[in-house]
């Protein structure tokens, strides 16, 4: 007998499913290969640090191999130019060469440059453009018919600069729908074993230090506030079924998407982007 890791009942060993709390009892799990959490066997990137676990890596003996092979080679091509052969090679004169013989010629004319005033030098001045930075600021202004009161004026203003830090505009959302504004006793979308993914519209191609940063946030067993996330290239993400397990009694789930950047690899994503919407989803 063994007891179960969410709610504490004894199960049977051969039990797949706890039969108090309906929690998983088998899982199969791997150890990461950049941060060493335990994480499920099956996934392309782990959930804690973003390491794609799909990504085929050049077996360091390889490196190693070829680094000696051309140290070798390095080595053998400086003995063979620097030092001197033990035996020293005779000095094989050739026939002599037939001397030239010099003729001289006669003395040619030589012209006579006439001198010529200075030219004038141009100096080039540079011209400057001065760089404006407008801020334009539009406003407008409802007239109410005289029977009515009139209308308060609506003001609008639009900034032309850049937000420091921010290169991408924020991922627009595709789906699962946002069940926000859903009623309580509407039917489940998803269930346990449903197939979630999460898809956003790309923001442009993203560069080799910049991830899409997938933020989920949920209400756990014990009521409390529990996050999860994960880096991704692409603009698809699976939901795994690990987080099924974590929710709590409303099984509800927010998500939202940043781009950020981790430009040292330490795992400390700067943002360079706006979150997006955050919608919601059902998994009951």
């Amino acid at each position: 007998m063994q007891s179960c890791r969410w709610c504490g009942a004894q199960v049977s060993e051969k039990d797949g499913v706890c039969p108090r709390c309906g929690a998983r009892l088998r899982r199969e799990s791997i150890s990461c290969p950049r941060c060493k959490r335990e994480i499920r066997a099956g996934l392309a990137v782990c959930p804690h640090c973003g390491e794609e676990l799909g990504r085929k890596r050049i077996p360091w003996k390889i490196i190693g191999s070829l680094a000696v092979v051309v140290l070798a080679a390095i080595v053998i091509y400086a003995v063979s130019t620097i030092v001197p052969l033990p035996v020293d090679v005779p000095f094989v004169a050739g026939p002599p060469s037939p001397t030239p013989t010099e003729v001289i010629l006669p003395p040619t004319a030589t012209a006579t440059e006439t001198a010529r005033p200075p030219t004038a030098t141009r100096t080039a001045t540079a011209t400057f453009t001065p760089v404006i930075t407008a801020t334009a600021t539009l406003t407008a202004t409802a007239t109410a018919p005289p029977s009515e009161s009139p209308a308060p004026t609506e003001t609008l203003t639009a900034t032309l600069a850049a937000t420091p830090g921010v290169k991408y505009a924020a991922p627009q959302l595709i789906e699962p729908e946002d069940e926000t504004g859903w009623a309580p006793d509407d039917p489940l979308k998803f269930s346990y074993g449903a197939l979630i993914e999460l898809k956003w519209e790309p923001v442009g191609a993203l560069a080799e230090d910049e991830w899409y940063a997938v933020g989920l946030s949920y209400t756990d067993r014990n009521g409390e506030l529990g996050l999860w996330g994960a880096w991704t290239k692409d603009t698809v993400w699976r939901v795994g079924d690990d987080l099924y397990d974590q929710l709590g009694g409303d099984r509800t789930v927010n998500w939202s998407i940043t781009v950020v950047s981790d430009p040292v690899g330490a795992g400390q994503g700067v943002p360079i982007s706006p979150t997006s919407e955050t919608w919601m989803f059902r998994w009951g």
